[in-house]
């Protein structure tokens, strides 16, 4: 076992002696519990939290995460798909990112299911606009995010766009793999891979001097970094999995692939590169979309109103 597992499990096991204390030895009341879950470890994690939840007949908010909960649930075991069942349908409302997410989690549980968009804040967009350069991408950098696929794409972009621009590939992740690929094909001067930025400024700056996000998932739910992208009026280049094609609509604020299409990457970059003018109606209906749908103001509202809704419901029985 490694030292990040020991350490992850010993942070874990402090957190559950201190909501025990205050549940059990503090009484403390709690009108509501708003637990987020992904799969696999977290799954095991919540279930012992929920279950010292229920013991307090606390109403559950299970709010799911995990762009690979589908995988999760499919290669589990019938034995173990029915304690996530259980887990499922304890809770008194589940908060499923997105209408697809919804339905998925509608169709393998009995908890009454609710779509609740992730949301961001709006941007300011005023001033003199900076000198856009960047192709970006942030967050994880492996395969399941297809920064591979980004990169071997990128191969083709070399003489057809100007050398100003460069592809940002900030996160954590492979960070060594990814610059072994790049090198390996020449193209150490169209890349920069700062490694995971944590300082707000920054990311600012970089997503103001962006041209294009891309972010050619296998997987998602409803990516945080799309949204974010949104908000500063990048077009967006992604992939026609989870929630995304909720949020990006075809030719009107990006453009959709399959996932592992390099050519229509490295297509769907070069038009954009190329074409001003359809950059600027995507970046003005993506301002709009994020002021409109995924603002974070209205999201807290539909929040309350589902706090409110889990206070008032029946308790849930469900062992598990």
């Amino acid at each position: 076992m490694g030292g990040n597992n020991l350490t992850n499990i010993a942070y874990f096991s402090f957190q559950y002696l201190k909501l025990f204390s205050k549940l059990f030895i503090k009484n403390e009341k709690y009108d509501v519990a708003h637990v987020h879950m992904s799969y696999k470890g977290s799954f095991t994690r919540k279930k012992y939290i929920i279950k010292l939840l229920k013991l307090k007949g606390i109403p559950i908010i299970l709010h799911m995460h995990g762009s690979q909960f589908k995988e999760f649930f499919r290669t589990s075991s019938i034995r173990q798909q029915r304690k996530i069942q259980d887990m499922l349908n304890s809770a008194d409302v589940i908060i499923a990112l997105g209408e697809e997410w919804r339905g998925y989690y509608a169709s393998i549980s009995q908890a009454e299911v609710i779509a609740l968009d992730n949301a961001v804040f709006p941007k300011k967009i005023e001033g003199v606009k900076p000198e856009k350069i960047y192709i970006t991408a942030m967050g994880l950098l492996s395969e399941r995010k297809g920064t591979y696929d980004l990169i071997n794409a990128s191969a083709g972009l070399v003489n057809k766009i100007d050398v100003k621009y460069k592809i940002v590939l900030a996160g954590n992740g492979e960070i060594q793999k990814v610059k072994t690929l790049i090198e390996s094909l020449g193209l150490n001067d169209l890349f920069i891979v700062p490694g995971w930025i944590s300082d707000q400024a920054t990311i600012e700056a970089l997503y103001r001097k962006s041209v294009v996000y891309v972010l050619p998932s296998y997987n998602e739910g409803m990516p945080m970094s799309i949204l974010e992208a949104m908000s500063y009026g990048l077009p967006i280049i992604s992939t026609k999995v989870g929630s995304i094609p909720s949020i990006v609509l075809e030719g009107q604020n990006g453009y959709l692939i399959e996932p592992g299409e390099q050519q229509e990457i490295e297509s769907k970059i070069i038009h954009l590169i190329h074409n001003e003018e359809k950059r600027a109606l995507m970046e003005a209906a993506n301002i709009k979309k994020i002021e409109d749908h995924y603002n974070i103001f209205g999201n807290l509202n539909e929040l309350i109103a589902i706090y409110e809704k889990a206070e008032k419901a029946p308790a849930v029985n469900q062992d598990f």
